[in-house]
């Protein structure tokens, strides 16, 4: 098992850890030819070394049997197939569910942008999956939204939302994983707020555009990678 990538899965559950209670959310990194996962019914807010288990990428365990991994294993692996996705995230915030949860509202925030920053860190949109029960059936509903994204927007989803489930960063670091956590966390927070106030103000498209081609938002961006 990897020490240096061991450590640095230990530090993104520190710092995303509080979206999430009880067995909820896990995480993952990839180097050379594994992932690191979390194991199954263990606690994001206690994790150790010891609650990490390794797979290689057909989904053979190749470390610690007295674990398995979790159920979400195979999203996990597919992710991270992608080129520069080496840590995905995958958490439960409560201000984002009150809106995936929503009839109405959930494409709107995947499609619409509020704040710079959100732009910046999530992208000019995010992936909406419809729900799916955690495992394979999940695992096959983001593969088949994941790659229309790809086709129709011409980039990779770094933030997915899961309709009446959660999120999941995908970065290159895992302070890319964190930030965009974060950032997501923090629009779903403005969002209803500002809907509860009245009609939300979004950005306009062309407001969303100067700021994905801005050479110092793009600057800023790299430099979590």
């Amino acid at each position: 098992m990897n020490g240096l990538i061991v450590n640095k899965l230990l530090y993104l559950t520190k710092h995303i850890s509080k979206y999430c209670v009880g067995m909820e959310g896990n995480i993952s990194g990839k180097y050379e030819n594994s992932i690191l996962i979390k194991a199954s019914g263990t606690k994001l807010s206690t994790l150790s070394n010891k609650d990490l288990v390794e797979y290689d990428f057909f989904g053979n365990q190749k470390s610690s049997f007295e674990k398995k991994g979790s159920i979400e294993l195979s999203f996990h692996t597919y992710l991270l197939s992608f080129e520069g996705i080496n840590f995905i995230s995958h958490t439960h915030p409560t201000n984002v569910l009150k809106i995936l949860c929503s009839d109405e509202y959930s494409y709107s925030f995947a499609n619409k942008r509020l704040f710079p920053d959100q732009v910046v860190f999530n992208g000019k949109k995010s992936c909406l999956i419809p729900y799916a029960k955690p495992g394979e059936g999940l695992t096959k509903k983001i593969k088949k939204h994941v790659n229309l994204f790809i086709e129709e927007e011409g980039y990779f989803p770094k933030l997915i939302l899961l309709e009446n489930h959660g999120i999941i960063s995908c970065g290159s670091t895992v302070d890319e994983c964190i930030v965009i956590t974060e950032i997501c966390d923090k629009s779903a927070d403005i969002w209803l707020g500002s809907k509860l106030l009245g009609d939300i103000r979004f950005l306009t498209d062309e407001q969303v555009c100067e700021l994905i081609d801005d050479v110092d938002e793009k600057y800023r961006k790299e430099l979590l990678k």
